[in-house]
């Protein structure tokens, strides 16, 4: 298991690196040593492309492109590997432990609902909180790097997304921009004319989720994954020389890795019904890093099963242990972290993943999964590009 780098090695000090060249004083995290932050302060445009999905050893794995030579550090994610935390992380640079969004679906004890929480609403489907009239600043913690920068600073993502609750909390102190959804040409013609078209010295923060929903369909190992990957890097190749002209850097980056899970490598609760009888919510987190809430009773009757039964598959971990031991963060941790993690986490180890189902809920057979502390999901990089 690769645990996240907190002191000086994940994207959290990627953020903070970012964030003191752009003039912040006393980041809360400390910065990368391997970035020269004069170099960034000097810029005119400092552009940051998140790539979701885009692991470092898959990276590793392909052809040379511009991507791969212009790696300049391994970093870890944060635990969990995940999209909800880890953006959640970029947009703030706190830690899991003080943001305390800690996967795709979450409980929230304030409303007493497993929330699927970057669409804000409950697992089950149906109308985001804030049709209720339940709004993000209750939910989330107010934070956002875009309000302490000492420069204009933009969002650049997909139309789906840019309006919704979870994106307008996050990106305030920012200006939004959309492009179409899995539009490459889209993203890259917008993001020219943030760069070419304001005079401004200013910071553009860069979101593409599409290889990442690639990896989920079709495994990040399918040729479609590798198609698009190529197609993103000369996507960027031409974009880079058409900037040449300008006083620009370029830092690309992912949130996580992807590892692929076969049929046999998923861990149903529904055939084990004596373990999800233990359950006292259904399970939240992700397939890789799932948060358990036992009825207190069967606590002992919960941990002699997984050891009896998956002790092979998967770790488990009392959730409170996680915490003391930093994995979340090496910081004071926001009271609601433990609301929202549970009373123990399965980790699986390999391939394996941990599913179970609510009513009503469709199955997604997903092939690419992300949370888990495997090296192919732990390790992103960090790419430097001077046009």
């Amino acid at each position: 298991m690769v645990r996240p780098n907190y002191k000086d090695g994940s994207i959290i000090n990627l953020v903070s690196s970012i964030t003191t060249a752009l003039g912040v004083q006393n980041p809360i995290h400390a910065p990368l040593k391997d970035v020269d932050l004069s170099l960034l302060s000097k810029k005119q445009n400092v552009i940051f492309i998140i790539i979701d999905g885009l692991g470092y050893n898959f990276v590793n794995n392909q052809k040379e492109t511009l991507i791969s030579r212009s790696i300049i550090k391994k970093c870890t994610s944060v635990f969990p590997s995940t999209t909800a935390t880890t953006i959640t992380s970029f947009s703030t640079g706190l830690s899991p432990a003080q943001h305390a969004i800690t996967g795709w679906f979450v409980y929230l004890k304030e409303l007493g609902v497993v929330s699927a929480i970057l669409p804000f609403k409950p697992r089950y489907g149906g109308e985001p909180f804030s049709a209720a009239g339940i709004y993000t600043e209750q939910i989330f913690k107010r934070s956002s790097i875009f309000e302490t920068i000492q420069r204009k600073s933009y969002m650049l993502t997909n139309d789906t997304i840019i309006d919704s609750d979870y994106t307008t909390f996050y990106s305030q102190g920012s200006v939004r921009v959309a492009y179409e959804r899995e539009n490459m040409e889209s993203f890259f013609k917008n993001l020219t004319t943030l760069v070419t078209g304001i005079s401004d010295n200013k910071f553009i923060y860069c979101y593409w989720p599409t290889f990442d929903s690639l990896a989920h369909k079709n495994g990040i190992n399918s040729s479609k994954c590798l198609q698009h990957y190529e197609a993103f890097t000369e996507a960027l190749e031409r974009f880079t020389c058409s900037i040449g002209h300008t006083d620009s850097i370029i830092l690309v980056t992912a949130d996580h890795g992807l590892v692929d899970s076969a049929r046999d490598e998923i861990i149903d609760f529904n055939d084990h019904l004596q373990l999800k009888d233990c359950l006292v919510l259904p399970l939240s987190g992700d397939p890789r890093a799932a948060y358990c809430y036992i009825k207190p009773h069967c606590i002992d009757e919960f941990e002699s099963y997984v050891q009896k039964n998956l002790s092979e598959k998967c770790t488990l971990f009392k959730s409170k242990d996680l915490v003391e031991d930093g994995l979340f963060g090496l910081d004071q941790p926001d009271p609601r972290l433990y609301d929202r993690i549970g009373d123990y986490v399965l980790i699986p180890s390999k391939n394996y993943i941990v599913s179970d189902s609510i009513l009503g809920e469709k199955p997604h057979p997903y092939i690419g999964h992300h949370g888990g502390m495997s090296e192919d999901e732990m390790f992103v990089p960090l790419i430097l590009i001077e046009p």
